[in-house]
């Protein structure tokens, strides 16, 4: 059993090692789950399940606070005055152009705009000043001199010092604290779409807070009055100084169309008008009688043509109009041999050529006789509008000088007017009253919305920190995230002693945390549980604090209950406290040998152990003062393996963490199995990753390797609904 030390210590080899078998899929510790990542909707849900104390913790600060800032605020109440707008006057509206609404409007913009500069602020403060009897550096609008507005006032003032020094303001500091204060609480707005303005101020006393509103509407009605005063007496000034010169122009232009009037003599209107009508009279007189003259001359031709074609008589009598000359004709056709009827007919038709020749002597006459006259006409009508044409050029100057400058007098006595008593275009359509009902809301209404507000950031903060919470919780998400089996789960013991740990294993066997340990050694040592052969087994972590000394314990304890020998072999330089325990309670020489005085053959197994009476597990131990990773990078692992499965159907090797040192990596090759424990909602995946990388990499991918979930609160892990073994372990048995 003790061995020789050359039998225990590596010595050089001509051969190679046999490479281990791969393992087979019915020699590992079990197959991996397949893992179905939740729906989001299911992941936020859940998570803001599992938080819910925390995110109502949240609430209810934000609803105390809220009562607190709703009962630190001082209460507030707020007057209203309202100013309305004269409508615009009708010669304002141009053609075609923006309707009245559209004139309200603009007017309305340029009011609000004028009542929110800065310039009626200071105009503002300093009528508010003088009805005070203060001066700007001595009191402020809106604060009270004592009781608790006092106190809120000192308060603020603080906090506005400490602000200022962690933020400051620049050009800020030297700004009139109560212009500061009357741009805050001063509201001015249109009321609807009407001409109405109103402007409301907030402040503790409703009192002052009707005084410094009516103030500032009177201030701006007076500040408009006194400018448009100021605009009228310029414009006064003006009219005034070109009246002389629009008089003087007027004189000069009347006593212009006086001369001309005596030059060319008085020529009126009427006149004109006479000589016009005359005019066209006579040329319509001279139109018939020419057409008349011409129908007279034709008569005449005709005639004449018929005499010469020797024309019968009838058609001489027809065309001269004359029925005697007809009958004398049918006379004649009886009596053919009657000179006298002819000589009749002769002479009667040289009597009505001869009228007829005398007709058309007299149109001539009278067309010659119009036509003079028409001429005479001519040079009168000439004449008369030569004058006229020269009187009317000079009256029109006459006519605007005399507009302009009854424009300007009706002017003056308007400007006078206006500045005897000045209108700024704006009333006080409604003076402000203090007001009885505070403008600020009671405390209690301020709770839900904190509450609110706070319960949505609480549940952010819950949603932010799942996302960003990168351990691991479940068994399927651990098999997806470290691509090994996870073979069980360890409720957290808490701080417990080594008498404690023994009791909750052995004599509580229906505890949650006995049945964990033994179903999780039950499937990490299932051979030698079935076949009775013996097994190693080794536990690692990634780091120091996952969980690894408990899990190792609690293994050694649970393999008790089998009946065959079980050691443990604690390789941890800084010896857990239950390590420590036992060893206390072991005591003796025996305490003081170690892990390397038995690869070193200084003493035999036997004297390397630490055994207490009735527990069944012996302990050994690594001195702090060894050198852990030459001893095992000299140590034979299969001679050191078989040596202690001769005595020990169950070793447990609880190993340093895998980011300690490579000592770890060494240690697969005394392994049957390796557990790594991975702390539950501590251990990050990439670091537990990493270290499972370098165990594979040293040919445990030969040897089974499972994770185990250490520390698990249970009650906490059923909020996630994984749906594992650890929904078993909350159920009691009977």
């Amino acid at each position: 059993m003790a061995g020789s030390a050359v039998s225990r210590m590596k010595l050089p080899r001509t051969v190679s090692q046999p490479v281990p078998a791969v393992v087979e899929q019915r020699d590992r510790l079990r197959s991996r789950r397949k893992h179905q990542p939740p729906t989001p909707t299911h992941e936020l849900l859940a998570a803001l399940a599992r938080r819910k104390w925390l995110i109502l913790a949240f609430a209810v600060l934000g609803g105390i606070l809220a009562a607190f800032v709703g009962v630190a605020r001082p209460v507030m109440f707020e007057a209203t005055s309202q100013l309305i707008i004269d409508p615009p006057a009708r010669g304002s509206l141009a053609p075609g152009g923006s309707s009245v609404q559209d004139l309200i409007d603009s007017s309305i913009d340029d009011h609000i705009t004028m009542l929110s500069s800065q310039g009626h602020l200071r105009r503002v403060a300093a009528a508010l000043h003088d009805l005070e009897g203060a001066t700007p550096a001595q009191d402020a609008p809106a604060t009270g001199t004592s009781g608790p507005g006092a106190v809120s006032a000192a308060t603020q003032s603080r906090a506005a010092e400490i602000i200022e020094r962690l933020w400051p303001q620049g050009g800020e500091a030297g700004v009139d604290p109560d212009l500061k204060l009357l741009r805050k609480r001063i509201r001015i707005g249109q009321e609807l779409r009407s001409r109405v303005i109103s402007v409301a101020f907030a402040d503790e006393d409703p009192a002052r807070a009707a005084m410094v509103a009516n103030t500032f509407s009177q201030v701006y009605i007076d500040e408009l009055a006194k400018k448009r005063q100021a605009e009228d007496r310029l414009e006064l000034n003006r009219v005034a100084a070109s009246l002389p010169a629009v008089q003087s122009d007027l004189v000069a232009a009347t006593d212009r169309l006086e001369k001309y009037r005596l030059s060319h003599g008085a020529v009126d209107q009427g006149a004109a008008d006479n000589a016009a009508r005359e005019q066209a009279d006579l040329n319509q007189q001279i139109s018939m009688s020419k057409a008349d003259l011409a129908a007279m001359e034709a008569r005449l031709a005709h005639i004449q043509d018929l005499r010469n074609q020797r024309a019968p008589v009838v058609s001489l009598a027809e065309t001269m109009g004359m029925p005697d000359l007809a009958d004398l004709e049918a006379r004649k056709a009886k009596a053919p041999a009657d000179t006298d009827l002819s000589a009749r007919i002769d002479n009667e038709i040289q009597q009505g050529v001869a009228s007829i020749e005398k007709q058309v002597s007299t149109y001539r006459a009278q067309v010659k006789a119009l036509e003079d006259r028409k001429n005479v006409l001519d040079v009168v009508v000439a004449d008369t509008a030569s004058r006229l044409s020269g009187l009317r050029a000079l009256e029109p100057q006459v006519n605007l000088l005399t507009q302009r400058y009854n424009d300007l007098l009706s002017r003056q006595q308007d400007l006078t007017r206006r500045i005897a008593a000045p209108s700024a275009g704006v009333s006080i359509l409604s003076q402000a009253w203090p007001p009885s009902k505070p403008l600020t809301l009671p405390p209690i209404f301020l709770v839900p919305p904190g509450m609110i507000v706070f319960a949505m950031l609480g549940a952010a903060f819950v949603l932010f920190r799942n996302r960003f919470n990168r351990s691991l919780r479940g068994e399927a998400e651990t098999e997806a995230a470290l691509r090994v089996p996870c073979i069980g789960l360890i409720p957290d013991p808490g701080n417990i002693v080594i008498k404690q740990l023994r009791q909750l294993i052995l004599d509580q066997p229906r505890s949650a945390y006995s049945r964990a340990v033994t179903s999780l050694l039950v499937s990490a040592a299932a051979d030698q549980a079935r076949l009775r052969s013996p097994h190693t087994i080794l536990v690692t972590s990634s780091l120091r604090n996952d969980g690894a000394n408990e899990l190792a314990w609690s293994l050694a304890l649970a393999a008790t209950r089998l009946g065959d020998p079980v050691l443990l072999i604690d390789l941890e330089p800084k010896h857990h406290q239950l390590t420590q325990e036992f060893v206390r309670q072991g005591g003796g020489p025996k305490a003081h040998r170690s892990f390397g005085d038995f690869i070193r053959n200084r003493c035999s197994l036997e004297d390397a152990v630490v055994g207490v009476p009735g527990a069944g597990v012996d302990l050994m131990t690594v001195a702090p003062a060894e050198d852990l990773l030459e001893l095992l990078a000299r140590a034979d692992s299969i001679e050191c393996r078989e040596e202690l499965q001769a005595e020990y159907s169950l070793v447990i090797i609880n190993g340093p963490s895998g980011l300690a040192g490579p000592e770890a990596r060494f240690l697969t090759r005394w392994a049957d199995a390796v557990l790594l424990a991975v702390r539950w909602n501590r251990t990050p995946r990439d670091i537990a990753r990493a270290v499972l990388e370098l165990l594979e990499r040293d040919g445990a991918s030969s040897i089974p390797i499972g994770s185990v979930l250490t520390r698990v609160n249970l009650k906490r892990h059923a909020k996630y609904q994984f749906g594992d073994s650890a929904d078993l372990l909350l159920e009691r048995i009977p």
